[in-house]
């Protein structure tokens, strides 16, 4: 079955038609709770206590307020006895939108919830059905992220474009000025500076064409396992005596075809970023390998906060991780992390992270995120592997 299928089939014998409703609702997919006036949980179905990871059998007895948040239980009591005093028909889960709720184990979740009056052995209580919208809430937003960005994707292409225009202009009359103009002239100083401001300037064109996944896109074979191990070289000095830097390198070769540059300047991002996360103590992880990307692969990876898994074919892939001890971040940071400029830094530092994506994206690549406050971070670049590697 698919995964969008019904998780399981439910079966009602012929000699037991007269329980079907009694069948449909312990086999729903969506909880389902009967609460009574006093606010407690008279039954719930398996569905029920799977959503709020209560052990089978024993929620029935327990107050409903257990699973509202502590800051919205007065409201809830409110509503609740409002309910009870003037529904007379059912409320359905358009009607309030996604709400937030409470798990046993104390996690918050986004829950969409129907409410229905009925009468049970004379007395009234409410039928609760629950559904965990925390998956459709988190493509949603996804959704959104992805549009965004390609939406400043066109926008940056298109000025970096008209940009380098005006630049060919600027580089080319300052050339021009400088074979033309003597040594003693008081010009030249000016001349170069202009030429000099110019290919810096040319070099941030390439950062919002690299940004917008639309800069020079060199193929060629990339052993990932080099590449790492020079640019870390190159790298120890800056991230200080306190950063302890360990290598787990894949002992079979990493080739995936790409632009070399590109891919170093990716990792260089990461493990300055780490460096910086880690305020010059902790320990540096880097890892090099293959991995084989399959279509589950791909779902999970879009509930999780990761950049081009919806662009991305399954094959196999290698990979460069980079993990450090840092501080972490939450998830309202790990939302943001690809955005344009964002930075937790006093002081942004440019494209950052979103850079990285466009270079990543360029090569129909993936990059997983996974952090949590006070345990540190770990991003996996993923990107095609070259055929003979496979």
């Amino acid at each position: 079955m698919d995964g969008d299928a019904m998780p399981h089939l439910v079966v009602v014998p012929r000699s037991e038609r007269g329980s079907w409703r009694e069948a449909v609702v312990t086999g729903s997919p969506d909880g389902v709770l009967l609460v009574g006036r006093d606010g407690r949980v008279a039954d719930a179905n398996p569905a029920a206590e799977r959503i709020f990871r209560v052990p089978a059998g024993t929620m029935a007895g327990r107050p409903v307020q257990e699973f509202v948040p502590a800051r919205l239980r007065d409201e809830h009591a409110r509503n609740i006895t409002e309910f009870f005093a003037t529904a007379v028909s059912a409320r359905g889960m358009a009607d309030r939108g996604a709400v937030p709720a409470v798990r046993a184990d104390g996690e918050e979740f986004m829950a969409e919830i129907a409410l229905i009056p009925v009468t049970v052995d004379g007395a009234g209580a409410v039928a609760c059905i629950v559904r965990d919208a925390t998956e459709r809430l988190e493509m949603e937003a996804a959704l959104v992220r992805a549009e965004k960005l390609e939406s400043l994707r066109v926008l940056s292409a298109g000025l970096a474009h008209d940009f380098n225009n005006i630049l060919a202009t600027i580089l080319g009359n300052a050339e021009l000025g400088l074979q033309v103009t003597g040594e003693e002239s008081p010009a030249r100083l000016a001349l170069h500076d202009i030429r000099e401001a110019g290919r810096r300037a040319a070099e941030m064109v390439q950062q919002m064409l690299r940004f917008a996944g639309r800069g020079e896109v060199a193929r060629e074979p990339v052993e990932l396992t080099l590449l790492a191990g020079e640019t870390l070289q190159l790298l120890r000095s800056a991230l200080g005596p306190g950063v302890r830097v360990q290598t787990d390198f894949s002992r079979e070769p990493v080739v995936v075809v790409g632009d070399a540059v590109g891919i170093r300047q990716v990792l260089i991002n990461l493990v300055i970023n780490a460096g910086e996360a880690m305020s010059g103590s902790g320990t540096l992880t880097v890892r090099t390998g293959l991995q084989a990307v399959t279509t589950r692969y791909l779902r999970n990876c879009q509930r999780s906060t990761c950049h081009g898994c919806a662009a991305a074919v399954p094959g196999q892939f290698g990979f460069i991780e980079v993990a450090d001890t840092g501080v972490g971040m939450d998830a309202a940071t790990r939302e943001r992390i690809f955005d344009p400029y964002f930075s937790t830094k006093f002081a942004g530092r440019g494209l950052g992270l979103a850079a990285v994506a466009g270079v990543v994206a360029a090569h129909r690549g993936i990059i997983r995120v996974t952090s949590r406050p006070g345990r540190g971070t770990t991003f996996r670049v993923l990107l095609p592997a070259e055929a003979a590697t496979v």
